[in-house]
């Protein structure tokens, strides 16, 4: 069985982020930058945090350093993900100011794109989410890119930096994903979700049993 993570973002109530951490979720993501379809107040997402025992994910999008550092502390964030156009030094900074560790989402659009991103990125960050390429939307949009042109990235990334995939993931595809590219983590928004988001138990099941079934394991890539 593979190592996997799995992390249920774009979460709304504690009655999804619930129902997520009872069926396997390992990290649960709120939006709580403001403008998006899943953003939600740090109010909300305080009462989120408080109501689960999972690792909490802060996702940002372009915040003023200071207004980040307070959105992770209000939601006792283990992870901040960020989703815009931040750079080298602002990640480097704000990984310093908490006991955290940093993401950094990228669309991606083709295989040297990823190539060039982990080069560039891995001394500032603790993780890289390969995402679905969408103008409009920092995630969550059901966007897929091509698996199968990334292939498996285990032999290019570093064993301190992790591998989280998302885009366009559901139960019906996640282990076709995890067999091209290996990933560390899987990240799920609209794929487990009966509407805008509302998740559903009954896909957050079969997604937590389809992707932890692929018989891969690469945990010896980490060592």
């Amino acid at each position: 069985m593979i190592n996997l993570q799995i992390k249920v973002c774009g979460l709304t109530n504690m009655n999804d982020a619930v129902r997520a951490e009872e069926v396997g979720a390992d990290y649960g993501g709120m939006i709580l930058s403001q403008g998006f379809r899943r953003s939600i107040s740090v109010t909300t997402g305080g009462g989120i945090a408080s109501s689960v025992g999972m690792q909490v994910v802060a996702v940002l999008v372009d915040e003023e350093i200071g207004t980040a550092e307070h959105l992770a502390r209000s939601v006792k964030a283990s992870v901040i993900q960020l989703h815009g156009e931040e750079n080298f030094a602002y990640a480097k900074e704000l990984r310093m100011r908490g006991d955290w560790t940093i993401w950094k989402a990228m669309a991606v659009k083709g295989r040297t794109e990823v190539f060039t991103a982990l080069d560039e990125w891995e001394p500032f960050v603790d993780g890289i989410v390969l995402d679905g390429f969408n103008p409009e939307h920092p995630g969550g949009t059901g966007t897929k890119f091509s698996w199968e042109e990334i292939g498996n990235l285990r032999d290019v990334f570093s064993g301190n930096l992790e591998l989280v995939i998302a885009g366009g993931l559901n139960p019906d595809n996640v282990q076709n994903a995890v067999r091209h590219l290996q990933p560390d983590t899987v990240d799920v928004s609209s794929g487990v979700e009966s509407r805008l988001g509302k998740k559903d138990l009954q896909l957050m099941e079969s997604f937590m049993k389809n992707a932890k079934s692929t018989g891969i394991d690469h945990t010896g890539c980490l060592e």
